[in-house]
C-alpha cells in the first residue's frame, strides 16, 4: 500500500472484461483482481456479456462487479462499451482468460501515471506459472506473447525504449515504431477524445491514433505482469488465430491503421515468402527451439516448429480465402 499511502487523492480505476461463456475462467480472473491491495472504493469492475449461457453470470454475480449486456456478439463492441460507461480516472480492459500477478498490481500499473503526465498508458508483460501447459509456458517466452511471424513483423520493446525509471520503462512511439502491446491502462479522457468515431475497441490502430496525436509516451511495467492463459493447446490457439483474422483484422481491414505488413511493398511481400517457407522447412524452426529450451529452461521450446508451421498455414488460408485478400492480391 505503499503508493496509495503518498497519494494525495486516490485515483478511480476502472477494469472492464468483455464475457461470453467464461464460466472456465471468469472466477479466477476476478479473485486475482478483487484480492488487490488498493481500496475497494477505487476500483469497478465492469463485466459485459454477450448473453452467456454456460453460467458465467452466475459466478460473476458473487463478486463486486456492475453487469451490461450487450447483444453484438463481438468482444472488441463489448470492450467499447465497457470504457464508455467506466467511471474511473484510469480504465483498462482485461480478458476473463486473464489474471492479475500478485496483491499490487494496480498500484505498480498507475505508478508511471501519476509520476508523469505525458504517459498516456502503461501495459506490463505476460507470464507462465510452471504448471502452465507448456505451449503457454512457450508463449509466455516473448513478453508480448506474440507468434514468432509476428515478431517479426513488428518492432521489439528496445527499439522505442527512451529511458529505465524506477519501476518501469519510458518507451516512446512514433509512425512505424509502436509494438503491439495490449491492455494498456489508460488516462480513460484521453483515449476516448482520440477514438470518439469507433464503435468497437481496435486497441492497436487505437496507439497509431494517439501516436499520430503527439500522445505518444507509454509505459512499460514488467514486475506488474499478467498471466494470460489463452492457449492451453495447439487446437485452441488455431482457432483462436483463425477468429482474429476473419472476424477483426480482415472485416476492418480496409480502414486498419496498424499494418503488420503492406502487400504493396515488394520487401514486405519478399519477407512474407521467406517466412513462409522458414515456417514449413520445421528442421530450422526445431534448432530454435532446441536453442530457445536451453535458454529459457523448459522444454516448451520444443513447440518452436510446430507453432511457427501451424500458426503460418492457418493465417495464410484465412487471408487467401478472404474475398477482400482475394481482390487486394488481384489488383
Amino acid at each position: 500500500m505503499k503508493l496509495v499511502r503518498t497519494m494525495k487523492k486516490i485515483p478511480l480505476v476502472s477494469i472492464v472484461i468483455p464475457t461470453l461463456n467464461e464460466k472456465k475462467n471468469i472466477r479466477r480472473c476476478l479473485k486475482s483482481i478483487v484480492k488487490q491491495n488498493y481500496p475497494k472504493k477505487k476500483f469497478e469492475i465492469i463485466i459485459v456479456d454477450n448473453y452467456s449461457t454456460d453460467g458465467t453470470l452466475d459466478i460473476a454475480k458473487k463478486f463486486p462487479v456492475k453487469i451490461l449486456m450487450n447483444r453484438i456478439k463481438h468482444a472488441e463492441v463489448s470492450k467499447m462499451i465497457g470504457f464508455r460507461k467506466a467511471r474511473g480516472e484510469y480504465t483498462i480492459y482485461l480478458d476473463a482468460d486473464v489474471e492479475l500477478v500478485g496483491r499490487s498490481w494496480i498500484q505498480k500499473m498507475l505508478k508511471p501515471l501519476l509520476e508523469d503526465e505525458e504517459i498516456v498508458g502503461s501495459f506490463t508483460r505476460k507470464y507462465a506459472k510452471k504448471t502452465d501447459p507448456p505451449l503457454e509456458r512457450y508463449y509466455a517466452f516473448d513478453p508480448l506473447q506474440r507468434d514468432t511471424i509476428y515478431q517479426l513483423f513488428s518492432p521489439s520493446l528496445d527499439s522505442v525504449l527512451k529511458e529505465e525509471k524506477d519501476g518501469y520503462c519510458l518507451l516512446e512511439y512514433r509512425e512505424g515504431k509502436i509494438p503491439p502491446a495490449g491492455r494498456c491502462l489508460y488516462r480513460k479522457k484521453k483515449l476516448l477524445e482520440a477514438v470518439k468515431n469507433y464503435d468497437m475497441f481496435l486497441e492497436l490502430d487505437f496507439l497509431v491514433l494517439l501516436t499520430k496525436k503527439g500522445l505518444n509516451k507509454f509505459a512499460y511495467v514488467p514486475s506488474a505482469g499478467l498471466y494470460h492463459h489463452h492457449a492451453p493447446n495447439l487446437r485452441t490457439l488455431l482457432r483462436k488465430r483463425k477468429y482474429n483474422v476473419q472476424n477483426v483484422y480482415l472485416k476492418t481491414f480496409e480502414k486498419k491503421l496498424y499494418v503488420w505488413f503492406d502487400l504493396k511493398k515488394k520487401y514486405d511481400l519478399v519477407k512474407i515468402m521467406l517466412w513462409i517457407i522458414y515456417a514449413n522447412s520445421f528442421i530450422p524452426s526445431l534448432i530454435v527451439g532446441i536453442y530457445k529450451s536451453f535458454r529459457h529452461k523448459d522444454w516448451a521450446g520444443l513447440y518452436e516448429p510446430f507453432v511457427n508451421l501451424l500458426v503460418t498455414d492457418t493465417i495464410l488460408s484465412a487471408f487467401l480465402l478472404n474475398r477482400k485478400t482475394q481482390l487486394l492480391l488481384k489488383r
